[in-house]
């Protein structure tokens, strides 16, 4: 009997709100766009490795956050097969009487997801999971540890040879825990069960925040104005350009946060309650984060601060 350890890498939509994923989303939230894999023999001996890249059909335009994540480029998908036929070689690779593992849920899930989406009516074997087991064997079964924790646990060494969050590396990592194991056959105790993956259940991604200034002068030179928080991760985003007046009480500029991309920044002078004048920070997550549109939004944006600035001298 021999084990293969799997690991997948997807793509998502650029924007929930976009009308492909409004068609396909609760039967296609994530598109698999690599499929890695090693396989050990019975002695849980590396005998072989298996890197596919997938073509993706329906999300074609790589994520920009997916492709920082993963190193993944959009000329790497271009020559590769679609998901049916690259799911095909994979499972020609493994063969017969092989357990098929994964380190968590998710890789399982995302998978019969495509498989129900593609390969309509394929079956899919028994998948047991790694990260369950080491966790038993650990002694903590209330929290999934990630595998770079694991690992670290194992004092195993990461290899500049092998990035995480490549799918075939990834999955050599987690062979390489697994062999520390000391009954790999306890991992038939964990077998997966495959959660429906539904639709995300959108909000719209904004906070608002007081600024400790009266003027929107004061405000547009301070580090909250220049540094503003993204309003999911609340990291610093960048501001390339600057901001523009839209209105005698209201600022606007674009930001880029590293992980969600585009975001605009109202700066906003209003009274409150007990008339004090203050300043609000509104950052505004974009619905559309298309590397186009954020390119167009920027040149544009680029254009209406030099006019602005322009305007000024001219007074």
């Amino acid at each position: 009997m021999r084990y293969i350890v799997m690991d997948l890498e997807w793509n998502q939509p650029l924007s929930t709100r976009s009308s492909l994923y409004r068609r396909l989303g609760s039967r296609l939230m994530f598109e698999v766009i690599q499929i890695g894999a090693v396989m050990l023999d019975e002695g849980l001996r590396m005998i072989g490795s298996f890197n596919q890249f997938i073509s993706p059909s329906q999300y074609r335009t790589l994520h920009p956050r997916i492709s920082r994540i993963t190193g993944i480029r959009q000329d790497d998908l271009e020559e590769a097969p679609e998901f049916a036929e690259g799911f095909a070689r994979f499972v020609a690779w493994c063969g017969e009487d092989f357990v098929l593992t994964t380190w968590g849920c998710d890789d399982i899930s995302v998978l019969h997801q495509n498989i129900a989406f593609f390969v309509k009516g394929h079956p899919i074997p028994p998948v047991y999971d790694l990260q369950r087991l080491f966790g038993e064997i650990a002694g903590d079964t209330k929290n999934r540890a990630g595998l770079k924790s694991a690992m670290k646990t194992l004092g195993i060494q990461p290899s500049s040879e092998h990035p995480f969050h490549s799918a075939v590396d990834d999955a050599y990592y987690t062979a390489l825990v697994f062999q520390r194991f000391p009954d790999p056959q306890a991992v038939l105790g964990h077998q997966q069960s495959i959660r429906k993956i539904g639709r995300v259940r959108t909000r719209e991604h904004e906070k608002t925040d007081t600024l400790r200034f009266t003027s929107l002068a004061q405000a547009l030179i301070s580090r909250p104005a220049q540094q503003p928080n993204c309003p999911v991760c609340g990291k610093r985003a960048n501001i390339p350009e600057g901001y523009v007046m839209m209105a005698p009480d209201r600022s606007r500029a674009l930001a880029d946060c590293p992980d969600h991309g585009l975001l605009f920044i109202d700066l906003i002078l209003e009274e409150d309650d007990q008339s004090r004048v203050q300043v609000k920070r509104t950052a505004l997550l974009s619905d559309e984060q298309s590397p186009a549109y954020i390119k167009t939004k920027h040149l544009q944006w680029a254009k209406k601060v030099a006019a602005a600035r322009q305007k000024e001298i001219s007074a």
